[in-house]
């Protein structure tokens, strides 16, 4: 093969000179010529000479064969838990070594459930029909998931904004109730109803390519019915009047000459007109 050594032999004399391609000369028995080229293929001749100081010649044919063209390749960058795939060619067969002790004499193999560990060198040594090996290189990173994260300020009250935020990424896709989607990172809902209740998921994005997800559960309370009303009413001049409230837990009333109450059922006293 090219880059290989090539090594001559000779018997059946005491002496011996060698001639070859590319003006080769040798006085050597046994010559060996490294670091062989397609220039230095050709026949190689050998003047054997005995004791006696007669000649004879021999030759050899030499072949010297091209190196394979190795290529290697991959999907790099993938993500923790994708799959590395490895592209080679060039040859008939394929040797592959790469971090964590891989091997493999696939072509193009691969690797499940990538981790970080899995990143590096991957090497393949191509080998064609004559027997002639090259090899090639691709490096592989394997880059880790967001921690995506996802939160709102539920339970909001129907009528009142849903405000959802997202954190861990460079791009957000989020999805939710009736159809809801957003490409914002902390986007909002108006005017909420109870429609606009449930689970909200968000897809956060890194720099390198690897998404995870996150979800929020989001509660929309209906707004009490609230009652009012007086008794007696009307009310007249010098008498007690009762107010009297309904629907919710808590109450706060105003009313005419800075009136304010906490009670859900607050007494006026003497109504004065």
């Amino acid at each position: 093969c090219i880059g290989g050594t090539i090594n001559l032999t000779s018997t059946g004399g005491t002496s011996y000179s060698w001639s070859g391609p590319g003006g080769f000369t040798s006085a050597l028995q046994n010559p060996s010529i490294t670091n062989a080229t397609s220039a230095m293929a050709g026949t190689y001749t050998v003047t054997v000479t005995d004791g006696n100081g007669c000649t004879a010649t021999a030759s050899t044919s030499v072949t010297v064969n091209a190196l394979p063209t190795a290529t290697a390749g991959s999907n790099s960058p993938v993500c923790i838990g994708g799959t590395i795939n490895l592209t080679s060619s060039g040859g008939t067969s394929y040797s592959w070594s790469g971090p964590g002790g891989f091997t493999s004499t696939q072509q193009n193999p691969t690797r499940a459930n990538a981790t970080v560990a899995m990143s590096g060198a991957y090497t393949v040594t191509v080998t064609n029909a004559n027997g002639c090996s090259a090899t090639a290189t691709t490096n592989v990173t394997v880059n880790a998931l967001p921690t995506a994260t996802a939160s709102s300020n539920s339970p909001v009250c129907a009528g009142s904004t849903i405000n959802l935020t997202a954190t861990g990424g460079t791009t957000y896709s989020w999805s939710g109730p009736g159809g809801f989607t957003s490409t914002l990172q902390n986007p909002t809902r108006t005017n909420a109803t109870a429609a606009m209740a449930g689970t909200y998921t968000v897809t956060v994005t890194s720099a390198g390519g690897c998404s995870s997800t996150a979800t929020t559960e989001v509660i929309v309370n209906p707004l009490p019915i609230a009652k009012a009303k007086a008794d007696p009413n009307p009310v007249c001049s010098g008498h007690f009047a009762q107010l009297y409230a309904a629907g919710g837990v808590s109450y706060a009333w105003s009313g005419p000459g800075g009136f304010t109450s906490t009670q859900q059922n607050p007494g006026l006293g003497l109504v004065q007109t």
